[in-house]
């Protein structure tokens, strides 16, 4: 997709109906009420499916009484930690220049927290874009940024992202104006052509070109063109959370975690304000005859006032007149008459479990991820994948996306670095991506399978300490081999 005209929509029409997408998905990652009513009572007015939803159906008076779930950001987290709660092991050479080059990107970009961050972001939102800028005043390396869905509009060619204009919004003013600054990205004769555009325009509309200059923000931005040769991309990679994209079949895009659970969990939302209400409804009130209340003259008319210094939350009651009726010989009648509604806990409760467990379930994960079914049960790493099956799943489907995402990272990266001049020219290379599988090691299931191992002798002492301490160097590996060779009198036993 090209630069924008001023006369343009924004967003533009081909893109109108994710946008509306993307912001129900926001509303529900946020884990914020007040975002939810945001959505379903202004932005979605237009759309008689989101007026169904409990929270488009609310009156004004009643939304203060609303409990929100917050189980879709829990949704995304998880994903999250399932690909990255480890960092992932980088393999390469480090005796290169290449090698301190990749080195310096991974540390000082933060990319293992990156990672954590982006992959969050794409179970909530379908995908995310992790670009590339050169910025030397910043930093003297490639500089990783992670841009949501809602900031960039890709053009896809052959399954590949071919071009992409990103925007931000730069400024916004109390009359409405709203300056964007657009960059487009896109692919030239073999080479990366990089270009900016200011435009002042409003919510809805693009708006008219306008100098960089004209606004305090751009200044002092370098915002030339720009022009790579021998990238091999667009200095980004999108990364699809998922695919096949429900929504489009055939499209490039990722689809969220939780698009197909909406309506559960705008239920589950349902189900807890009804249980919340049920508490409030049932708390014991009082109904007092009147007689019975302390009594006050007024100095002036003479009327008689009662004192009511109770409220619902200690000794709420209703006022009532009873002396006629026990004048007219009314039986049963009492000066004081509790009031108790029942709380129903376990329809609640059933309720609200189940449609956990099919959220859940239908956004591909196993229950016991989220800590449901275990029962206390304390239960070795074999145990526990077998448990969360699915989504271990889920998860390796993803990694296949990441595992490639990132090495074509590093790479353009490594080649963005020696055209920008920050670097020395060096002979670039790829890095191999393994993804650690987040469940913790039971050290009682390593030590049978290193002794029976042994029993057989068909293990070394070196793959002995490897396997115990697969978190140790190298270098701590062979110094315990060393020490056990000395003190059982074996020589020879190297690396």
């Amino acid at each position: 997709m090209a630069f924008l005209s001023p006369n343009s929509k924004f967003p533009p029409q081909e893109h109108e109906t994710w946008y509306k997408k993307y912001g129900e998905w926001e509303a529900w990652y946020s884990g914020e009420p007040q975002n939810l009513l945001d959505y379903y009572t202004v932005e979605a007015l237009g759309d008689d499916t989101a007026q169904e939803r409990f929270w488009a159906r609310m009156e004004a008076e009643d939304r203060s009484s609303i409990v929100h779930m917050p189980l879709a950001g829990d949704i995304a987290g998880t994903s999250s930690d399932l690909l990255f709660s480890e960092s992932p092991k980088y393999t390469y050479n480090s005796d290169i220049t290449s090698g301190e080059r990749i080195k310096a990107f991974i540390e000082i970009n933060g990319l293992d927290s990156v990672l954590v961050e982006s992959s969050e972001l794409c179970a909530a939102l379908s995908g995310c874009l992790l670009k590339i800028d050169i910025e030397p005043d910043l930093e003297k390396i490639p500089i990783v940024s992670i841009l949501t869905p809602t900031q960039f509009f890709p053009t896809f060619w052959r399954g590949r992202l071919w071009e992409v204009l990103c925007f931000r919004v730069v400024k916004t003013t109390e009359s409405g104006v709203i300056y964007r600054l657009f960059e487009n990205r896109k692919r030239e004769n073999g080479a990366l052509i990089i270009e900016y555009k200011l435009h002042k325009g409003t919510s809805d509309r693009v708006g008219k070109e306008i100098d960089f200059e004209e606004l305090e923000e751009t200044y002092n931005l370098n915002l030339e063109p720009i022009r790579y040769n021998n990238i091999g991309g667009l200095g980004c990679v999108y990364i699809p959370n998922k695919r096949p994209n429900r929504l489009l079949p055939g499209s490039y895009l990722g689809i969220n975690d939780y698009n197909s659970s909406i309506t559960m969990l705008d239920s589950l939302d349902f189900a807890w304000t009804s249980w919340m209400r049920d508490i409030e409804l049932g708390l014991s009130q009082l109904m007092v005859d009147e007689e019975l209340l302390e009594k006050q003259k007024s100095d002036t008319s003479g009327t008689i006032s009662y004192l009511n210094k109770f409220n619902k939350f200690n000794k709420a009651f209703i006022k009532l007149n009873l002396s006629s009726w026990k004048m007219g010989g009314e039986g049963g009648i009492k000066p004081i008459e509790q009031v108790q509604f029942s709380i129903r806990v376990d329809e609640h409760s059933k309720t609200c479990e189940q449609l956990f467990y099919q959220i859940v379930n239908q956004c591909g994960y196993s229950p016991q991820t989220f800590g449901l079914g275990i029962d206390g049960r304390a239960e070795s790493g074999t145990a526990l994948k077998l448990r969360e099956n699915k989504s271990h799943l889920t998860r390796n489907k993803k990694s296949r996306y990441w595992i490639t995402a990132i090495k074509q990272l590093l790479l353009q990266m490594q080649r963005l670095d020696k055209a920008s001049a920050l670097s020395s020219i060096y002979t670039e290379q790829e890095v191999s991506i393994e993804l650690e599988d987040s469940i913790m090691t039971d050290t009682r299931e390593v030590s049978e399978t290193i002794r029976n191992l042994d029993q057989a002798r068909a293990i070394s002492n070196y793959t002995k300490v490897k396997m115990q301490h697969s978190d140790w160097s190298e270098e701590d590996i062979q110094e315990e081999v060393d020490k056990i060779n000395k003190e059982s009198g074996i020589t020879g036993e190297t690396l």
